[in-house]
């Protein structure tokens, strides 16, 4: 950012002028420089929120974030102002652009393009504790470049899918962040894909003129003002023209599908009354009769298998659009000719739900499935129509590369049967493409028989690419030993390879004896009469993505929708002081690092020793540190040293969700991944004896710090709000320059529900740093070190809470929001230690890994200017991939290792996302606040041994 444009107040301190209140940033002029020009517009954002007070504050360490930027403070109003989790701390994962997204009439559409066009497109989402698919609107659709790492998921049915790696899959498990999964995961998978969506265009296909001439056909039918009524409704049900743009169009496709084969339409002879029979299962005439409301007629249950309209319109309509009157086998009827005009989607509608009403279901012999067949019977006067009425659905089924065969018998001349080839291809082709609409049963199965026979494809494709490789290698010289050591797998067995080599095999190669039946394979990848199935994860890999990625936020209550046939919907650090010098364990730093490494669970998704029920999860969220110290996991003292006494007061567990609570229930105690860590220091400078003794702090003392956070608990917390908080936004008419800053009143229902969520959150955090501790503790005594490890102090990094401040010369109560920010209160503050009050309270910030840490004091000048607030840590310049793409994980720890650090990671990757590149000099941030007089210097320390997630 060029520092012309903004105006320096003093050293280490700039403003740019702004409405409500001013930009106010903290840094030297190298800081300011460097700055990105993103955050100064994300700090621009946060000014325009209501009820903001003074300014929008940006930290040294200050970078862009979701919402707010990452060293973001600001503090709001109690009356006018808002709460957001943007303020606090979240992450959005997204899909790759070319990702393809299924929509509610079964076409589907890349989501990079849902971007220029959007409107009237609906999402299929699934009701995941019933599961059975749903539509969903879209409320917002986000684009962005990603800084965290991007996968490339592949099943071993061959789907692939690219993603964040904080997107969430849904697996028996729950949802879990890709991060978090791994090679034979389970994934939920609908693999019914659609076909491509296309523009229909406006042409007419009914008009008033042409509904008149119909009901002119059937005058004799009706009485008196008949006409004039049915003209009437299908004016104010806004149907007519029907056009194929129109939005009514698709159920029509769907329901006149359905109607030629299990419906029937007459009109009584006594009354006259319209009226339209349908037959079949409840659960799929309960889905027409949602689809019959939205055209504007009210449908009724006759009994349990028959649902009945009684409408002269919507009689009318259906007469109009060539659905035939009375009995299906005495029908006439043809596929109406401006169907075969239509969209492909739109033709897969019409076929979907005839094939719902009529089309039989695959017989299974072991690994084989019978061919589907389409059965009509027509009187001996409408034989010809019969005909062509199959030559129709056959030429369709072409249109979408779907190849029909003729029976071996069976059909006779008033009797017209089409079978679906039964090659594994077409059959497959044929379940994802057109499938079932009004068919809950049928659809469901075809999900499991697609997967199935897309991993007998795959193992038929390895037979048959093997015996080509065994002649070849033969033909060259291999022994046939050797073959059989390259090649054989377990669906290519050496019989198999013989037989290649030394026989003429006529036709393709069957799948092995050893491949499982469908019966058995289906029931183990349905989830019951669900209506996904369970696919399992062949493949994960990081890849090399610049490009933007997309993502949505949807309506349905479990925020999921289907992505390339996948189901896809607190922070803080301590510091601990020891009486030892580095040369009292200089001798023993490589084991003492190896069994803290042992002792403290780290990594994505690490689950801890602790597996605590949902109850345990609720007392750790009202109680924090004091339920480790309960429960013989910390001591007491440590308390007196920790934010908040180490439990925030005003939480409601019933706040937070039942998938926050299943993700923390085995994460507590433990570090997690990323930016989180632990480290063994030495104090290298004392910068103020006195405040240094006051803090415990002696030069050459061995430290140990913490950071870490609330884990999955804390970030599900977020999610969660993040959904609820939108539709607040919209709710009390809050405009937001960005949607990522989704807010609530502070006095409102919403914003209350999220504060008491959210210091859940914070209490989980607390508790996870004490069990963190007290593991310490052990492992220290274990190795015979008898000594007491003191807790300096644990400070929250992320954070919104409710602080008294003076404004404008008047103290004032207000929501303080620190992202990425630290609280540092001056001396005199009743929150700070009452050992430290007299000085002011610890401020622990971290640089990044193998560098250098810093012990600050908080000041009044703080207290004035920032709400006591100052920077958190070096703050990141470089994105996790491009850390990977320019640094080695091994060449980083051999780098540390040189200057005679240890270090233990859960992988080397996270390595490369931590170099200390990929951050600000920590020096020239502390230095930042030291010049703008927000902080003192106490004390330098130096990392020994690092331990990573």
């Amino acid at each position: 950012m060029s520092i012309q444009k903004i105006k320096q107040i003093r050293k280490g301190v700039w403003e740019i002028e702004n409405k409500p209140v001013p930009i106010r940033i903290y840094g030297t002029e190298k800081i300011v420089n460097a700055m990105e020009e993103d955050v100064i517009n994300q700090a621009r954002n946060v000014s325009q929120l209501p009820g903001i007070v003074k300014a929008s504050l940006v930290m040294p360490d200050g970078h862009k974030g979701y919402g707010f930027p990452i060293g973001g403070v600001a503090a709001f109003d109690m009356e006018k102002g808002i709460v957001s989790p943007g303020g606090v701390g979240y992450d959005i994962n997204c899909l790759s652009g070319d990702t393809n997204i299924l929509c509610e009439h079964g076409y589907y559409v890349k989501i990079k393009d849902f971007e220029e066009n959007r409107r009237g497109k609906s999402l299929i989402s699934y009701d995941l504790s019933k599961g059975y698919s749903e539509v969903t609107s879209i409320k917002k659709f986000i684009k962005f470049k990603p800084k965290n790492s991007v996968y490339k998921i592949i099943t071993k049915s061959g789907e692939e899918i690219t993603a964040t790696e904080d997107h969430p899959f849904w697996t028996p498990k729950g949802m879990l962040e890709v991060k978090n999964l791994k090679i034979g995961e389970k994934l939920g998978m609908e693999h019914f894909k659609g076909v491509p969506y296309e523009e229909p265009g406006a042409q007419e296909i009914l008009n008033e003129n042409k509904i008149k001439e119909n009901l002119i056909i059937l005058e004799k039918t009706f009485r008196g003002n008949t006409i004039q009524q049915v003209m009437a409704q299908l004016k104010k049900i806004k149907i007519l023209p029907l056009k194929y743009n129109s939005p009514q169009l698709p159920y029509l496709l769907k329901i006149i599908g359905f109607m030629l084969i299990g419906g029937c339409l007459y009109f009584e002879n006594k009354k006259g009354n319209g009226i339209v029979v349908f037959y079949g299962e409840r659960e799929d005439l309960e889905e027409m009769r949602k689809d019959i409301l939205k055209l504007g007629f009210t449908p009724e249950f006759e009994k349990e298998l028959i649902m009945k309209v009684v409408s002269n319109s919507f009689a009318a309509l259906l007469f109009s659009l060539g659905v035939h009157m009375g009995r299906n086998v005495e029908g006439g009827y043809e596929i109406p000719s401006w169907i075969l005009k239509s969209k492909l989607w739109q033709k897969r509608l019409f076929l979907a739900s005839l094939f719902g009403a009529e089309m039989s279901f695959p017989r299974v012999t072991g690994n084989n499935f019978s061919p589907p067949y389409l059965f009509v019977s027509r009187s001996k006067k409408f034989e010809k129509n019969g005909k062509i009425f199959m030559l129709q659905i056959t030429d369709l089924l072409s249109e979408f590369g779907i190849k029909t065969q003729k029976p071996g018998g069976g059909e006779s001349s008033m009797q017209f049967k089409i079978m679906v080839s039964d090659d594994i291809k077409n059959l497959s082709n044929f379940y994802e493409t057109i499938n079932f609409e009004y068919n809950r049963s049928k659809r469901n199965e075809s999900n499991a028989i697609v997967q199935y026979l897309k991993i007998k494809d795959k193992v038929v494709r390895e037979r048959e690419e093997k015996a080509k490789i065994a002649k070849e290698l033969y033909k060259n010289g291999k022994s046939p030993s050797e073959i059989y050591s390259m090649l054989v797998s377990e669906y290519v067995c050496k019989g198999f390879l013989e037989q290649s080599l030394y026989r003429r095999r006529k036709g393709n190669p069957r799948v092995p004896k050893n491949f499982e039946g469908y019966e058995k394979y289906g029931k183990e990848i349905m989830d019951g009469k669900k209506g996904y199935v369970w696919d399992e994860i062949a493949k994960i890999e990081k890849v090399n993505f610049n490009d933007f990625v997309y993502d949505f936020t949807v309506e349905h209550k479990d925020h999921n929708f289907i992505a390339n046939k996948f189901i896809v919907s607190n922070c803080g650090v301590r510091l601990l002081t020891t009486p030892l010098t580095e040369q009292d364990i200089k001798p023993r730093l490589k084991i003492l690092t190896d069994e803290l490494y042992q002792n403290i669970p780290s990594g994505v998704g690490k689950g801890g020793i602790l597996k605590l029920g949902i109850d345990k999860i609720d007392e750790v969220g009202r109680l924090g540190a004091k339920w480790a110290i309960e429960n013989g996991y910390g001591i007491k003292q440590d308390l007196n040293f920790t934010e908040e006494d180490g439990c925030i007061d005003d939480v409601d567990t019933g706040k937070v969700s039942q998938r926050a609570k299943m993700r923390g229930r085995d994460q507590l105690g433990t570090l997690g991944s990323g930016n989180h860590f632990l480290e063994i220091q030495r104090v290298e400078e004392i910068y103020n004896e006195d405040i240094a003794k006051k803090f415990g702090l002696f030069k050459g003392q061995i430290t140990v710090m913490v950071h870490c956070g609330s884990r999955g608990y804390g970030h599900q917390i977020c999610d969660d709000y993040i959904k609820i908080l939108l539709s607040a936004t919209k709710k009390y008419g809050i405009n937001l320059p960005d949607w990522e800053l989704v807010c609530a009143p502070l006095n409102s229902k919403e914003g209350n529900d999220y504060i008491k969520a959210m210091h859940c959150g914070v209490n989980y955090a607390f508790c996870n740093r004490e069990m963190i501790t007290h593991w310490i503790r052990e492992t220290f005594e274990n190795l015979k070190f008898n000594i007491d490890l003191k807790l300096v102090y644990d400070v929250c990094h992320n954070i919104a809470k409710f602080e008294k401040h003076k404004v404008d010369g008047e103290e004032r109560l207000l929501c303080v929001h620190r992202k990425g920010a630290t609280r540092a209160f001056a001396a005199g503050r009743s929150e700070i230690p009452e050992s430290y009050r007299n000085v002011g309270q610890p401020v622990i910030v971290p640089g990044s890994m193998g560098t250098s840490s810093y012990v600050l004091v908080g000041t009044e000048k703080a207290m004035e200017e920032t709400f006591g607030s100052v920077c958190h840590g070096a703050g990141r310049v470089m994105s996790r991939a491009g850390g990977i793409r320019t640094w080695r994980g091994e060449d980083i720890m051999k780098e540390m290792e040189r200057k005679g650090q240890v270090i233990k990671s859960a992988s080397l990757k996270v390595l490369a996302e931590e170099h200390p590149g990929v951050y600000k000099d920590i020096d020239e941030v502390v230095k930042s606040v030291e010049l703008a007089g927000l902080s003192k210097l106490v004390a330098k320390v130096v990392p020994l041994g690092i331990i990573k997630g």
